[in-house]
């Protein structure tokens, strides 16, 4: 509230009060009860807006809490003591008032206390738990107990964890998910490069015949697009990060992708001398797939069996 609407709060107030004791004791003694509310009501709202401009260097709010308090209570006690020496009244009756009203003004900042330490504890609350958050937990939820504003700052607190969790919980799966991309391509390349160089070495000390010759350069065709397939996929890297992932899933020929596969690593066990065939049952089902990450798996167990088998 601003300090020229808390002036015209106190302006009605002594108004008013003038009024209400001028229709029962007369006009002047209403006149003398609005001007000591004015008096008094500019005194206090002065002051309290005071405060509140500087109640930062009091620190904590429980401390802001005890300053307005105690500043206010005391402004109010002091200007009904004036108000009532002024008005005559015997030493009895304003040293009677006044220790009434000290009574009253220690009551009602005891209880002002009592309510703002509640409050306190709320605020306490939330910011310990905001620091936890900033820390690194996330499986803390704030409550507060209450309908109140804090209430809803506690909820909009525990909303926001819970959605930086979900967000870190996506984030991780990304990186692990590139992580797992990298290796596996780093590991695949490595299929199509032995075959690439056992095929180009076999070409070039002109060890074979024409009609392999021609079949050689076929394989070598098909592991070039091997290796782009896997350079494909390291652009997947992006995808990846923004959580779109999607592959091509179509019908599959078995016999056809594991005999194209094993002519591919062929080359492999012919360096070893190992021979390799392919046996596939007629009428095999056709499963839908992504048949580029299938044949990647066909070559790692071809290759895993041509290493590992003697020769």
């Amino acid at each position: 509230m601003s300090l020229l609407r808390g002036f015209a709060g106190v302006f009605l107030v002594a108004v008013a009060g003038g009024l209400a004791v001028g229709a029962v004791y007369g006009s002047k003694d209403g006149l003398l009860m609005g001007v000591f509310l004015l008096a008094g009501g500019l005194l206090v709202v002065t002051a309290v807006h005071l405060l509140a401009r500087g109640r930062h260097a009091a620190g904590s709010l429980d401390r802001q809490f005890a300053a307005g308090v105690c500043v206010s209570v005391g402004l109010v006690v002091l200007a009904v003591l004036c108000v009532a020496l002024l008005m005559f009244i015997s030493a009895h009756d304003a040293y009677t008032m006044g220790v009434l009203l000290v009574a009253a003004g220690v009551l009602i900042a005891y209880s002002v206390r009592v309510l703002a330490g509640g409050v306190m504890t709320d605020i306490e609350m939330v910011r310990d738990g905001l620091r936890a958050v900033g820390d690194g937990r996330r499986d803390l939820v704030l409550r507060t107990g209450g309908r109140d504003e804090l209430a809803q700052l506690a909820d909009s607190a525990n909303l926001m964890t819970a959605q930086l969790a979900a967000s870190e919980a996506e984030r991780d799966a990304a990186e692990g998910a590139r992580r797992d991309l990298v290796a596996a391509v780093s590991h695949d390349l490595r299929t199509p490069l032995t075959s690439l160089r056992l095929l180009v070495d076999a070409i070039e000390d002109d060890v074979v015949d024409p009609a392999d010759r021609r079949r050689y350069l076929e394989q070598m065709s098909f592991h070039l697009r091997s290796l782009s397939g896997l350079i494909d996929d390291l652009f997947e890297l992006s995808r990846i990060e923004a959580g779109d992932i999607e592959w091509s899933m179509q019908q599959v020929r078995l016999d056809e992708l594991v005999e194209e596969s094993v002519e591919a690593m062929r080359a492999q066990a012919v360096a070893k001398r190992i021979r390799v065939a392919t046996h596939v049952p007629d009428g095999l089902a056709t499963p839908r797939a992504n048949p580029e990450k299938l044949q990647r798996v066909l070559f790692n167990l071809i290759q895993n069996a041509i290493r590992h088998t003697p020769a």
